[in-house]
């Protein structure tokens, strides 16, 4: 492909040309290297990990934020540039030019861009795939209310902040790593005066292992009633995610793309095509309540237990969600909007969007990955199942 050069540099390279043209020509024949491209590093996000203490937490402390550590940049090569050599005409570039900067790269299946990541707010602290599911109440097949389900919970699937889909990025790989995510109340909380305590079941679980470990259903024998059947879980909705930060709190905002409809089946669960939750971190040091506390703490690193200091409560971090056992609390915030979560509250820089808007196209995108795909469908084959042997996604009860 020709290349594009001005006449300020085409008059520069003829100057060069008869300048060079008295030297031997076994030089001129070896080609010459390109000047070392000195790169900014990139900036590095802090994350804000300000407190938000429940009610029956009387004293507030500010978290240390964690400074990014200086990175090293490699001084450019002294060498001057004469002539393009062979990989000069394959990149497309010419002498004394800045090369093209791999800008794209696929990151666990998923294909994410530096620009786009540039312009991801520093209060989004993750971002991804998310996926609600219910399971019957033992030896019942179809749950006629949610009064016939047994247990509500979801998986977070993390994608790479630069993460963007489009038609052809496929469903998510088996072997993406998920967190399992229980919610032992049978709904999501709707309002400021409901407050959930949930717990990660799974943490660093491939969707295959999962499926296979916890989703799938199971046939067991007991001594009292004989034998009991385990009806396998069921997804009820699907869509993206993002963990915000705001000075004083943490949000897990999400929009649903699949059902198309949202129907009876996801509002009882206290879901809307969008919405927001405020969620906090239980510190293990302290005790929960009777009805919330669990056989066996999380094996936080002593780096992760110096975070949450003397505090009951701290403003939720995707890191404490990769141990199993962490608890968390969710109250509800917002229905139908983003809330609070979708802004940053002026903390971002000027380059960079608003949380809500890095969801929206996030959701749009994944429309187009879901339109691509089986349509609604494609839940069961984001979960490695085959579409054909499972019915259509609920948004009724069976009456």
């Amino acid at each position: 492909m020709a290349t594009r050069t001005s006449s300020r540099r085409a008059a520069q390279k003829a100057k060069e040309a008869i300048a060079t043209s008295a030297e031997p020509s076994k030089a001129a024949s070896q080609g010459t290297k390109r000047k070392a491209v000195t790169e900014k590093a990139p900036k590095l996000k802090k994350e804000r990990t300000e407190d938000v203490k429940p009610e029956d937490i009387k004293s507030e402390q500010k978290l240390e934020e964690v400074a990014p550590s200086a990175m090293e940049i490699a001084p450019p090569t002294p060498e001057s540039v004469k002539a393009p050599n062979e990989t000069d005409k394959i990149s497309g570039t010419q002498p004394d030019e800045k090369p093209f900067k791999q800008t794209e790269s696929i990151d666990a299946g998923i294909r994410k861009s530096e620009a786009r990541e540039d312009v991801v707010p520093s209060n989004i602290l993750e971002k991804g795939f998310i996926y609600f599911f219910f399971r019957p109440r033992v030896n019942i097949e179809e749950p006629h209310g949610i009064e016939d389900i047994a247990r509500n919970f979801f998986v977070l699937r993390p994608t790479p902040l630069g993460a963007k889909f489009d038609h052809g990025q496929g469903p998510v790989a088996k072997d993406a790593q998920c967190r399992l995510m229980i919610l032992p109340k049978k709904k999501f909380p709707t309002s400021g005066r409901e407050r959930y305590m949930g717990f990660v079941e799974k943490s660093g679980q491939s969707m295959q292992a999962l499926h296979e470990k916890f989703i799938a259903g199971k046939t067991y024998q007991t001594k009292t009633m004989g034998e009991r059947h385990t009806e396998e879980a069921t997804p009820y909705a699907e869509g993206v995610y993002a963990i915000t930060s705001t000075p004083r709190a943490s949000h897990l905002a999400y929009i649903l793309t699949i059902p198309a409809e949202l129907g009876a089946v996801q509002e009882e669960f206290g879901l809307y095509e969008r919405g927001s939750w405020l969620v906090q971190s239980k510190n293990p040091k302290y005790p929960g309540p009777p009805i919330g506390q669990l056989p066996k703490d999380p094996e936080y690193p002593q780096s992760v237990l110096e975070k949450f200091g003397d505090l009951r409560w701290v403003p939720l971090k995707p890191e404490f969600l990769d141990y199993s056992n962490a608890q968390f609390l969710m109250i509800g915030a917002a229905q139908n909007t983003l809330g609070k979560a979708a802004t940053s509250q002026g903390e971002k820089s000027p380059h960079e969007e608003e949380p809500g808007e890095e969801l929206e196209k996030l959701e749009g995108e994944n429309e187009e990955r879901i339109h691509a795909l089986q349509g609604d469908a494609t839940v069961y084959q984001d979960l490695g199942y085959d579409a054909k042997s499972y019915p259509k996604m609920p948004t009724t009860w069976n009456t």
